[in-house]
């Protein structure tokens, strides 16, 4: 027999979810995933679960509006080759 077998007015044996040792009652705690453990088994939960994300900005530090294109039908002296 387990050293857990005795009675205890309000309090019953309970398993632990993680390590399955039996327990009464009193000496579990729920973590933070709904399991019933025992103190040893007991894990607190990770800080980085609360981290929420940081929208990055992405838009450029300077920004200047698209030139037109400036095409000319003249031809110059430099363009015209020599015969």
């Amino acid at each position: 027999m387990s050293g857990r077998d005795y009675y205890k007015s309000g309090e019953n044996n309970v398993i632990c979810d993680q390590c399955g040792f039996k327990y009464k009652a009193n000496e579990l705690r729920k973590q933070w995933d709904g399991l019933w453990v025992c103190k040893k088994c007991f894990d607190k939960r990770n800080p980085q679960d609360f981290v929420r994300g940081v929208k990055d900005d992405t838009s450029p530090n300077l920004s200047r509006p698209r030139g037109s294109l400036v095409f000319t039908d003249e031809a110059t002296a430099l363009d015209v080759p020599e015969e």
